[in-house]
């Protein structure tokens, strides 16, 4: 085969590309192809209000119109604790293993709160999450709930 022989094939090929219906992408398959290529995250500097603030009114409003109350279980699955507790990784204890608290319910509801705060073992603090004492408390209060 020769060069122009291979020329004309890719410019065959290419017009044909171009004039075909898949060429140009419609507008719906722009905005799917647009959402799973978006980030799933994003970074905040401190300083900067990174929805902090609009979440901080949200909890107000729900305190003053009687949806204050945290919700433990919520939280369990929210926060991330799931992911360990449900499964026993890293030796934590599973939720509603009543043997696998025993020793741990014995040294008291705030070393449990403390043990949370600064990490244990395998678990980082705060169960590496963001979650405020309340929350933490919330949650190591349902899952106490759950073991007894």
């Amino acid at each position: 085969m020769n060069v122009k022989q291979i020329a004309k094939g890719l410019v065959a090929l290419g017009v044909a590309m171009l004039s075909g219906s898949g060429a140009i992408a419609d507008d719906a398959s722009r905005e799917a192809i647009a959402e799973r290529l978006a980030p799933v995250g994003s970074v905040c500097l401190q300083g900067q209000d990174c929805g902090t603030q609009a979440a901080q009114a949200e909890a107000e409003t729900n305190a003053e119109s009687g949806g204050g109350g945290l919700d433990g279980a919520s939280l369990y699955s929210s926060i991330g604790c799931a992911a360990c507790h449900d499964s026993g990784a890293a030796g934590a204890p599973g939720l509603g293993d009543a043997e696998a608290w025993a020793s741990r319910l014995e040294q008291g509801i705030e070393a449990l709160y403390q043990s949370v705060y600064e990490g244990k073992g395998a678990m980082p603090a705060r169960g590496g999450s963001s979650a405020s004492d309340e929350e933490i408390q919330a949650v190591v209060d349902y899952m106490v709930a759950e073991a007894e």
